[in-house]
C-alpha cells in the first residue's frame, strides 16, 4: 500500500508540476518572443485531467471530499452501519462506471492511434488516469469504508486524522544536545 500512496502522490505532484512548467514557460515565451507555444494547451489540459483524477484519489484516501456527513455521525449502530454501506456502494458504482467507459476509451485510442495534436503524443498516456482513478477509488473507498465501521468518524476525530497526516515528523533526537550513536558514527567516533 505503501507503493500505491507513494505513486498516487507523486502522480497529483508531477502533473501540477508540469502544469506550472509549461504554463510559466508559456508566459516567458509570450513576452519575450512575443510567440505562444503551440502545445502549451494541450499539456495543461492533459494534466489538469491527469491531477483531476489522481487528486480525487488521493481525496479519498485522506477523507477530504466534501460530503453531507451530519446523518452518519449523529447515527448510532446499525443505522450508521447501513449509511455508510450505502454511501460507499454509491460510491463504488459511480468508480466503476469510471473504470469500465475510461477503460474501454483508453483502448480505443490506443487501438486507433489517437494522438495529442501539436506533439503527436499518444492519447490514451493521458487517458489512462481515468480507468486508473476508478480502480484506485475502487480501492480507497473499501479502505475508507473500513476505518469508519471500526473508528470515530466525527468531525473533530477527522481534523485530526488530517492535521496528524499532514503534520512534518520530527524526531526528538534532532532536538537533543547528547551526541546519539549516529551522530558518534559520522564524527569518527568521537564524542
Amino acid at each position: 500500500m505503501r507503493a500505491i500512496r507513494f505513486f498516487e502522490d507523486w502522480v497529483v505532484i508531477g502533473s501540477f508540476a508540469m502544469i506550472v512548467i509549461v504554463t510559466f514557460v508559456n508566459v516567458l515565451s509570450r513576452y519575450i518572443f512575443k510567440a505562444s507555444l503551440a502545445f502549451s494547451e494541450e499539456l495543461t489540459i492533459n494534466f489538469l485531467v491527469v491531477m483531476t483524477m489522481m487528486g480525487a484519489v488521493v481525496g479519498i484516501r485522506l477523507g477530504a471530499h466534501l460530503g453531507f456527513t451530519y446523518l452518519v455521525e449523529n447515527a448510532k449502530g446499525q443505522v450508521r452501519r447501513i449509511l455508510l454501506i450505502t454511501g460507499t456502494v454509491l460510491i463504488v458504482i459511480f468508480l466503476a462506471v469510471l473504470l469500465i467507459w475510461g477503460g474501454e476509451m483508453t483502448i480505443a485510442q490506443g487501438l486507433r492511434g489517437r494522438s495529442t495534436p501539436s506533439l503527436g503524443v499518444p492519447q490514451w498516456l493521458f487517458t489512462l488516469s481515468i480507468p486508473l482513478a476508478g480502480l484506485l477509488g475502487i480501492l480507497r473507498s473499501i479502505q475508507a469504508l473500513r476505518t469508519s465501521l471500526h473508528e470515530d468518524t466525527s468531525a473533530e476525530a477527522v481534523t485530526r486524522r488530517l492535521a496528524s497526516e499532514a503534520a512534518p515528523v520530527v524526531d526528538s533526537a534532532e532536538f537533543s544536545s547528547e551526541p546519539t550513536s549516529d551522530s558518534s558514527e559520522l564524527n569518527g567516533g568521537r564524542k
